[in-house]
């Protein structure tokens, strides 16, 4: 996580600078400047100024999409008072195919713009990029690494809209500051982070490192081993077979359907749910400082539990004989025999033991009553 952290600054510190306060080279004919936000899509344009009207509305809404209406203006006024990081008024669409050897390595990096990557069946990749009119695309293959990023006209990270077709055995370095990043069917290892947008992969057979500072992380029909952080956003792991470590400081984290002889789980604030088979001689520790823990076990399954909870509660489905120690409120007990070990620590919150394949479903409505039947009427005698 101090790798994400730091990541984040060091893009910040190379993020070209906007002085809004700067003239524009000669005088603008009067414009009027329109914009819609996501909280107020119909809000009404402000009056038509006779200077630098684009400046006075980027101060008043600075991540809005721009509509420009006036007379005989100059694309490079427009780009003048809009920052690298905001999409061009004009965009175009860049598309490039290439061939290449079977040991190559991707790497995308991408200031601000999503990335997409579709995994397919041939050895050839395919890039598509939609940027602004005056950016261009840049791939380069050298020492084995395929690299791919959106540059300015001064060769600066620029935004754009990355998707990608790869082979299926390409490995995978992607990284993304203000955007999201998706990765579907790669059989390969995947190292990708984003600061503020969510990390998705999707049918993956190979190891992935996934980080993001405020973006949730998902993986979803996986195999390998995965390790995943994330700071102040969900972490949410479906139907996956590998090792598992997983650590969030803000966030929740959701483990079900997890196929794993070793999950090691951790939150500070946030709670941890697991639910998946247990296996023999495994080993399971969950973890949370505030959090509450959850975990379905299958019944009939073989787990030596240690649970440490000092001001927080323990609930259990199963009949349980404990053992409890001296220090604190600590106890173990053996579910089916024992041989797995299942470790849960909470300070403050909830350790609940459920006895079922999983965790549980919330509750349906209970159907309408059925109309009662018609009462016959009493034959006259």
């Amino acid at each position: 996580m101090i790798g994400s952290v730091l990541t984040a600054l060091s893009l910040l510190a190379t993020a070209p600078t906007w002085d809004a306060a700067a003239p524009p080279a000669r005088p603008v004919a009067p414009m009027r400047v329109a914009w819609a936000t996501a909280d107020a899509p119909d809000a009404p344009a402000p009056p038509a100024c006779p200077s630098t009207p684009l400046c006075n509305a980027w101060a008043v809404a600075p991540r809005a999409p721009m509509m420009v209406d006036g007379p005989g203006n100059a694309s490079e006024w427009i780009e003048l008072a809009m920052p690298a990081g905001m999409p061009h008024l004009r965009e175009v669409r860049s598309e490039t195919l290439m061939t290449v050897p079977r040991t190559t390595t991707l790497d995308v990096r991408n200031f601000s713009g999503n990335i997409a990557v579709q995994a397919w069946k041939r050895n050839d990749v395919r890039v598509i990029a939609e940027h602004g009119r005056r950016d261009h695309l840049m791939p380069q293959l050298e020492n084995g690494t395929l690299s791919i990023a959106v540059l300015n006209r001064h060769g600066e990270p620029a935004f754009g809209d990355v998707t990608l077709l790869v082979p299926e055995w390409m490995a995978l370095r992607l990284s993304s500051f203000e955007s999201g990043i998706t990765v579907d069917g790669v059989k390969a290892a995947i190292d990708a982070g984003s600061v503020r947008g969510d990390v998705v992969v999707r049918q993956s057979r190979g190891p992935l490192q996934l980080r993001s500072v405020e973006g949730g992380v998902r993986v979803f029909d996986a195999r390998g081993h995965v390790q995943v952080a994330s700071i102040n956003n969900l972490i949410q792991l479906v139907r996956v077979i590998g090792l598992v470590d997983v650590e969030s400081v803000n966030g929740n984290i959701e483990m079900s359907e997890v196929t794993s002889a070793d999950v090691e789980a951790s939150s500070v604030n946030g709670s941890v749910d697991f639910s998946g088979p247990f296996q023999p001689r495994g080993r399971y520790k969950l973890t949370s400082h505030r959090g509450n823990l959850r975990v379905g076990v299958p019944v009939g399954s073989a787990v030596d539990v240690s649970v440490a909870n000092y001001n927080g509660a323990f609930e259990s489905g199963f009949p349980v004989l404990t053992t409890p120690r001296a220090r604190g409120r600590r106890f173990t007990f053996t579910l089916g025999g024992g041989g797995s070990s299942l470790e849960l620590q909470s300070f403050e919150g909830l350790i609940k033991l459920m006895r079922e394949d999983g965790m549980p479903l919330p509750p349906r409505p209970l159907p309408a009553p059925a109309p009662a039947p018609p009462v016959p009427a009493e034959e006259p005698r």
